[in-house]
């Protein structure tokens, strides 16, 4: 029997790390009341409880340097003004900090006395990320560091000294600065060469960062505060998380896809084991992997037959789970079992990804769901995704790709979509559909494709510029249908990065104009539904708006899914149960039934 699409929505998980000082409670974010609220447990074992109340949603968030408070960041609707509140880490005392309610506050961490939340905030000007000091005691916030430009990684020095990381031309290309208590700073890399220098961590008279410089593959850098640079970790993989406290460095490796979670202590360096087939529970907002000065870890993990848990290792001892997920009564039958799969593109080139399948169900060709990542700069990884499960759990398979511009490759591969090169990544979509065609994996009249935010542009791509792969069906979530609409809408601090990517919206016009769906709405003959929450401040609801319109004056039929009380994408658990089961009956209205 497949498995309940009621329960499937139902299931929840468990992200966004941290531990006490003493290693003894563990710090996460679930949805498991409907929005995302922080919650801890004991190690040991005991009864959860939920700090957060106040909040819509909860963002990033940072335990105190003694583990007595939490300050966190609140959006409301899915707007993404993050306001700053602090509470005690037993959830009493809930306040907030920031009075600025039209602009936003990313929390990343406390000064090292424990007595001001350390910000990025865009209080000078829209455009613009400053770090600023905010007392926990309330008032007017203090300028630390002044950037014209992005920047959301700060890490408090032990006396008193903050190192900032800064974006350059884009994310994975930074500067780090070290900020004096009165203000003056000093850059501690080169303009050349530009490589990524992220997660600054305190170490050893310097601080340890994730850094590509003079390599393909992202390494873990000793970066004394001289300048001097060195690396510690350099492996044959690409390490995507770090987390250091004293002497105590945790790590992961980036193994297809998949994790690998490794502890360097006491001169050792060993995997940590207990944790089953899996990856970290990767997440834009908060950490997967958290570390204490005794060497326990504990990570957020994920798979795609299950929402993500959270194991906690103890020095020395394997793995243990201590916040199982919520799997709201399902077996495992119907559920994804995973494929790591390949296949040639347009060039030659060899494109990666995971092919789930209904668990125990034959290999034969069935209607298939080419799902996309967004990003661009993200990968598809072993992550439980509801719309995904449920997809599978009707009988569809699902593709997901990591196509040409994906993360976890190395820079090499993650440059091959830069600006010009873009519709290189779509024709990557449309060897896929080939593949699946051609395999037996799906018959050929039978794939449809899905993705959310550059996943829907690459969705409304898809259709548009390979038309002649006759997808069966399409559905766009918060996704790109003009470059020129986009760049005129998004949120002023955001228009940088994306130039940096997409291309400059003046200088590449043209270019952007040629690759833009919109312009060529004339193709899409495949059956399309479109999703997109009104509070939208990263691709706004006018770039959904657009292509239904457009397409119905055409006389083309759309189906069109909007949310008053959503942002970037459906954060809150009663959308997704509305819309989800939405995409599965509309998907299987034009493939069919997959059982």
């Amino acid at each position: 029997m497949p498995p309940s699409l009621i329960r499937i929505l139902d299931a929840r998980g468990a992200s966004r790390l941290a531990l006490s000082p003493d290693a003894g409670t563990v710090y996460y974010v679930t949805d498991l009341t409907g929005t995302v609220q922080l919650w801890s447990v004991a190690v040991a074992g005991g009864v959860p409880r939920r700090l957060s109340y106040e909040a819509d949603r909860v963002g990033a968030y940072s335990l105190s340097p003694d583990g007595t408070k939490i300050a966190y960041g609140a959006d409301e609707g899915g707007d993404e003004r993050w306001a700053v509140w602090v509470m005690n880490a037993d959830g009493t005392g809930a306040r907030r900090l920031s009075t600025d309610r039209d602009r936003i506050h990313h929390v990343v961490g406390w000064t090292a006395d424990g007595r001001g939340v350390l910000v990025f905030a865009n209080i000078r000007d829209e455009r613009f990320f400053d770090l600023h000091e905010l007392s926990e005691e309330g008032g007017t916030p203090k300028p630390r560091f002044r950037h014209d430009g992005t920047g959301f990684g700060a890490t408090a020095l032990r006396d008193g000294r903050v190192v900032v990381t800064t974006d350059r031309a884009r994310s994975d290309q930074n500067h780090v600065t070290l900020v004096e208590p009165d203000g003056a700073t000093k850059r501690l890399t080169p303009d050349a060469p530009i490589a990524m220098h992220h997660s600054a961590r305190d170490f050893e008279n310097g601080i340890l960062v994730l850094s590509d410089r003079d390599r393909d593959l992202p390494a873990i850098a000793w970066l004394g505060l001289d300048g001097s640079f060195r690396y510690v970790v350099a492996p044959d993989r690409v390490v995507d998380e770090l987390e250091v406290i004293g002497a105590q460095v945790a790590y992961a490796l980036n193994v297809d896809g998949r994790s690998e979670v490794r502890l360097r202590s006491d001169g050792k360096d060993a995997a940590v084991a207990g944790l089953p087939p899996g990856g970290l529970a990767t997440d834009l907002i908060g950490n997967s992997l958290a570390v204490a000065r005794d060497g326990t870890v504990a990570v957020a993990w994920a798979r795609f037959d299950a929402p993500s848990a959270v194991y906690v290792a103890a020095p020395g001892r394997p793995a243990r789970l201590v916040v199982a997920p919520q799997m709201a009564g399902l077996s495992p039958d119907g559920l994804p079992e995973e494929e790591l799969v390949s296949w040639r593109s347009f060039d030659g080139r060899t494109i990666p990804g995971f092919l789930l399948r209904p668990r125990g169900a034959p290999k034969g060709p069935r209607p298939t769901v080419v799902q996309v990542h967004g990003g661009p700069e993200g990968q598809a990884r072993p992550l439980w995704n509801p719309l995904t499960v449920a997809l599978v759990g009707a009988g569809f398979n699902v593709l997901q790709p990591n196509v040409r511009g994906s993360s976890g490759y190395g820079r090499a591969y993650m440059s091959l979509d830069d600006v010009r090169l873009r519709m290189d990544s779509v024709r990557d979509l449309d060897a896929a559909a080939a593949w699946l065609a051609g395999s037996g994996v799906a018959p050929a009249d039978r794939i449809g494709v899905i993705g959310g935010s550059y996943g829907g542009f690459m969705t409304l791509a898809a259709i548009t510029f390979c038309a002649e792969r006759k997808w069966a069906a399409a559905v766009d979530i918060v996704g790109i249908a003009s470059f020129t609409t986009f760049f005129a809408r998004t949120a002023p601090w955001r228009r940088p990065l994306r130039a940096a990517e997409y291309g400059d919206p003046d200088k590449d016009r043209d270019f952007l104009e040629s690759i833009s769906p919109l312009n060529f709405i004339d193709r899409i003959q495949a059956p399309l539904m479109v999703i997109h929450g009104a509070n939208d401040p990263r691709v706004p609801v006018q770039e959904a708006e657009q292509i239904v319109s457009t397409l119905r004056a055409r006389g083309q039929e759309v189906d069109y899914l909007r949310y008053e009380d959503e942002g970037h994408g459906l954060a809150k658990a009663k959308n997704r149960a509305d819309a989800w089961p939405k995409v599965v009956r509309f998907f299987e209205k034009y493939m069919g039934t997959a059982g």
